[in-house]
């Protein structure tokens, strides 16, 4: 079960909430109809056949869940519909289409600073990013705990913000018609009025979607 923290960023964006179980038959594609935009939660490490990979270091995996959210991460890729990936979220975002992850960061690339102990890391988004354009310039203090990210970013893709260590702290797509965008920390813990908070993130989300909403219900 999600935590309740997602739901209340939404909601405290303006939008609504709902959450999508992972479905394995038509059921799943009958729910993602009725989305105006998709937001892929932090969670469990992915299961590595996913991206095929063999057996490593990963914690607890869930292949139904993986299976559930890759789906709808390429059907919102095909119909170009907003997605907002936190964490685990965004490492699915970049396997979807075609990435590869860090499979373990101490152990790969010697570096501990993601590991969500003391006050986290600054964040420092790249300039001519809608990540950049969204939170500006500076480093940005966040709540990164992760010990998988993003390596090889998938067809479409590119790194929007890096951590001191240059492991890619967000990417977003290259696609101007296509808001998706992933981040590595947790902005849905953080004060609504923190920098790297889910405020304008979640905003910029429910942006993109008012158009495609609208077109849609157009009779």
């Amino acid at each position: 079960m999600q935590s309740i923290s997602y739901f209340s960023a939404v909601e405290a964006a303006g939008g609504i909430p709902l959450g999508i179980p992972p479905l394995a038959g038509p059921d799943l594609r009958v729910i993602y109809e009725f989305c105006d935009a998709l937001l892929l939660p932090g969670g469990m490490d992915l299961d590595p056949a996913s991206y095929g990979a063999g057996p490593g270091p990963e914690g607890e995996i869930h292949p139904e869940l993986d299976l559930a959210e890759l789906r709808l991460t390429r059907w919102a890729r095909e119909d170009r519909l907003p997605l907002l990936g936190v964490c685990r979220g965004a490492q699915l975002l970049n396997v979807a289409l075609g990435g590869s992850l860090w499979r373990d960061l101490p152990s790969e690339c010697h570096t501990y600073i993601h590991d969500g102990t003391g006050a986290g890391h600054p964040v420092n988004p790249i300039p001519g990013t809608r990540l950049h354009d969204l939170l500006g310039s500076g480093a940005l203090p966040a709540n990164s705990r992760h010990h998988q990210a993003v390596r090889l970013p998938g067809t479409g893709l590119q790194v929007s913000a890096h951590a001191p260590d240059g492991i890619p702290e967000a990417i977003e797509s290259t696609d101007p018609d296509w808001f998706a965008m992933g981040v590595q920390w947790h902005p849905e813990e953080l004060p609504a009025d923190h920098r790297a908070g889910s405020l304008p993130l979640v905003r910029a989300l429910l942006a993109a979607a008012e158009p495609l909403s609208a077109l849609l219900s157009r009779p």
